[in-house]
């Protein structure tokens, strides 16, 4: 229960650039950051962010994040 209390503090907090998905019962992502492009606005969740990270270091698009850092993130989402 304190860690969920938890989450809709942090996800509050982000509010400001950062759409609060915690009560919708329709998501699966706990945070969705807004996006605009040639004036249109959509969504992203945080999930899809760290796919494309994780693509972005397989392809060496970007350099090697440490695997206990990929580990932390995957026990939380």
């Amino acid at each position: 229960m304190a860690e969920d209390v938890d989450k809709v503090e942090r996800a509050r907090l982000a509010r400001k650039e950062i759409i609060d998905h915690m009560d919708c019962d329709d998501c699966t992502e706990d945070y969705v950051f807004l996006l605009r492009q040639d004036g249109r606005e959509f969504g992203m969740g945080l999930t899809t962010v760290l796919s494309m990270l994780a693509f972005a270091e397989h392809e060496g698009a970007v350099p090697e994040l440490p695997a206990d850092w990929w580990l932390k993130v995957s026990r939380r989402y």
